[in-house]
């Protein structure tokens, strides 16, 4: 080849090499802008339904509505607790330091996404070929919590590392901290540290001990599984762990965990889930739904309930079922008690709320003889005296022939007699006295509804509540004036602002005083000699009646002691019969008894005690129980007490 050639085809080459690599840059120009651009769309894709970052306060806000006792302990809450937004630098430094120990351990290295963790995570997850272990940092997870579904899909995980980037670049690692610590969920509706602290212990968050604030981190793996209300020894366990942990880091000293566990038994413990609350405030959150509106703000109810009657009448219950009532054929127990006002101020509705949220204070039961204090209220109200007399002897009506439970006829007897005895057959000839129209429209007066207009009713058939005829029975104790049932004080906001106050007017007479005074009178009597021996208390005037119905499907015991009437019932959800030796005067009265001997400091400590098990399974009695045939509805009457 020439020398002339040569140099043409070098300038050729140069020609073609500048040529190619022309190209080649024209190319990576070109590919870097369309994946500029189509990374731009992929990122508006997943951008594009993503949450309002500015709206940190109020995602996924429900309003919350706290329940106060009569002297402002919480006693209940519903809804999502929210309390005082705190800073990490006012809360005690191993509070944030145990979140870190257990939830991210290189928070204060990684740019919002753990790549080292994840890259560890997968590790040890194929390892042990299950998923052990998460690679999420506690930035993920507030934007998880704060913005974002809990779904596992891929666009929901890119969200998350989206949001994660943008939240460590908005804000610095303390105000992070800080916004997750008033954010996240420790479990029983409480967000946020300081409502954690409050609903859990009952203290600030900056008052939160090192073994407290270790069991308040260890929650947040699982609150439902590590909550210190349900379930204690997972959360010492897992609060064990965190302890450990923040050893590991250098949080804490060896002597300082020490020191710490060694609260364990010492722990605080405050008397929330406070289920034995509940019956009531799920009855004083449906007035309240009347009164305002639940839905728009965070309330803060304050009510009448009594927080260490309620406590006690609960275990008072629980003592006397397994003591005397689980054997004999009794499965629940219902109490309610009011003051002179109407203010409920103890209300257990069943012996668990956990295992039964059906409320037995509400519920329309037969209480039979209890009925009679209408009978004879109207009888006095129209003239009869304690001492007339009445007839015991065997009566018929149309075919209908009411027996006398264990009494025999002696001829005529005083209205007093009739009553502290409990005689069927003189309240049936005192009701066709004064007539079943005054009798009806007289229950109705003090609070029952729709009361069946028959003579059946004498003896009580027609079914009311236990709320409604202790309240009936509480006109008596206030002299002929109305008791009206209610349980809210006040109800307000968070900032103090009084949206609703109970103005409770006196109500009006709607039973003589006279007519209350002999009724009083024979309830006394019955207290001493009659029926309700068993809840007579000693050296204090108490005032009472025993009811029993067909078959003892349910036993009560309605009766009061200025300033206090309290209700009983005893029976079965399902309406089987109980041993046939219960009747008001037995495990209603002692029931009764027992719980105002505590409400007049006659008895100072209730033993704490939990339905198990093993309890439930106690079967009653077979010998004292009958066999029991259909029979018709006037044969059933027969059998009335």
């Amino acid at each position: 080849m020439s020398q002339t050639q040569r140099k043409f085809s070098r300038k050729r080459n140069s020609a073609l090499s500048g040529k190619s690599k022309e190209s080649f840059y024209t190319q990576l120009v070109s590919i870097s802008i369309f994946g500029f651009v189509f990374c731009f769309f992929v990122l508006l894709f997943f951008m594009h339904d993503m949450p309002d970052l500015d709206r940190l306060e109020t995602k996924g806000r429900r309003a919350s509505i706290v329940f106060e006792s009569y002297d402002g302990k919480t006693i209940a809450t519903y809804g999502d607790l929210f309390r005082n937004v705190v800073s990490i630098n006012n809360l005690p430094k191993y509070v944030a330091n145990a979140v870190i120990a257990i939830e991210d351990r290189r928070f204060y290295k990684h740019c919002g996404v753990d790549f080292v963790g994840i890259l560890r995570a997968m590790y040890t997850n194929i390892v042990n070929r299950r998923i052990v272990q998460g690679g999420s940092t506690l930035t993920q997870q507030l934007a998880k919590n704060l913005f974002l579904s809990q779904d596992r899909s891929l666009k929901r995980k890119i969200q998350e590392f989206i949001l994660a980037l943008w939240l460590e670049r908005k804000f610095s690692k303390k105000q992070i901290l800080s916004i997750y610590l008033n954010r996240v969920y420790f479990g029983a509706c409480a967000y946020g540290i300081d409502a954690a602290a409050f609903r859990f212990y009952g203290k600030k968050a900056k008052q939160l001990t090192l073994y407290e604030a270790a069991k308040l981190a260890g929650t947040l793996k699982a609150p439902s599984i590590y909550s210190p209300f349900y379930n204690s020894a997972k959360s010492d366990q897992r609060a064990e762990t965190v302890l450990t942990c923040m050893l590991e880091e250098g949080y804490i000293t060896a002597t300082e965990k020490k020191d710490a566990l060694q609260q364990r038994d010492k722990l605080s413990k405050q008397s929330v889930p406070m289920d034995e609350n509940r019956y009531f405030t799920d009855w004083a959150l449906e007035q309240a739904q009347e009164l305002v509106s639940t839905d728009t703000e965070d309330l803060i109810i304050r009510t009448t309930l009594d927080s260490k009657l309620q406590k006690n009448a609960t275990y008072i219950i629980r003592n006397v079922l397994t003591e005397h009532g689980f054997k004999n054929g009794v499965g629940q127990i219902a109490l309610v008690a009011l003051d002179k006002t109407g203010a409920v101020r103890a209300m257990v509705g069943g012996h668990t709320y956990g295992s039964s949220q059906f409320n037995r204070t509400l519920a329309v039961r037969s209480f039979g003889s209890a009925f009679k204090y209408f009978v004879y209220l109207t009888a006095f109200e129209n003239g009869a005296d304690i001492y007339d007399i009445v007839s015991d002897m065997p009566l018929t009506i149309n075919g209908w022939s009411p027996k006398n439970y264990k009494y025999k006829s002696v001829g005529n007897i005083s209205i007093l007699e009739a009553f502290v005895k409990s005689v069927n057959t003189c309240a049936v000839r005192t009701a066709q006295k004064v007539g079943m129209n005054n009798i009806v429209n007289m229950a109705e007066r003090l609070g029952l509804k729709d009361v069946s207009n028959n003579l059946a009713t004498v003896l009580g058939t027609s079914g009311t509540t236990l709320i409604d005829i202790t309240a009936a029975y509480g006109t008596t104790m206030n002299d002929g004036i109305k008791m009206t049932p209610f349980g809210i004080i006040s109800i307000r906001t968070p900032k103090g602002k009084v949206i609703y106050r109970a103005h409770h007017s006196h109500n009006k007479r709607v039973v003589s005083a006279d007519a209350c005074e002999k009724m009083k009178i024979v309830m006394r009597e019955l207290m001493i000699r009659g029926t309700g021996k068993r809840a007579r208390l000693p050296r204090i005037d108490c005032y009472g009646k025993t009811g029993t119905s067909n078959d003892s499907r349910d036993a009560s015991f309605i009766g009061f002691a200025y300033p206090l009437v309290t209700g009983i019932w005893v029976g079965n959800d399902d309406n089987t019969p109980m041993n046939q030796n219960i009747t008001g005067g037995t495990i209603p009265a002692i029931t009764w008894k027992q719980f105002m001997m505590t409400a007049f400091g006659m008895r100072q400590s209730v033993e704490e005690i939990e339905i198990k098990e093993e309890d439930l399974q106690k079967k009653p009695k077979t010998t004292a129980f009958k066999k029991k045939r259909h029979r018709k509805l006037s044969e059933i009457l027969k059998n009335k007490k």
